[in-house]
């Protein structure tokens, strides 16, 4: 297993609210809610530091394209990449 350093929730979310070349509103956030199964929120419904800690925050999708994935370790946000069309 690589153990190069791989981008936090945290740094995704500050790249996707900030960076102009994303628009927030075609982004939702999975998350795990305590269940069996992760529950998904529209990413502008999610407060920082709020009742769903950072750690919970298991994937951001775009659309119908999960494009950052904790489990996976997929980062198709990658700043030094263009963002998916």
């Amino acid at each position: 297993m690589s153990h190069e350093r791989f981008t936090t929730s945290r740094e995704v979310y500050h790249r996707i609210r900030w960076d102009e070349r994303f628009n927030s509103r075609e982004f939702s956030i999975g998350y795990d809610a305590h269940g069996e199964t992760l529950e998904e929120m529209p990413f502008n419904a999610f407060v920082p530091d709020g009742e769903i800690p950072w750690h919970r925050v298991w994937y951001f999708k775009q659309r119908h394209h999960i494009v950052w994935d904790r489990r996976e370790r997929l980062d198709l946000l990658d700043s030094s990449q263009p963002p998916p069309a």
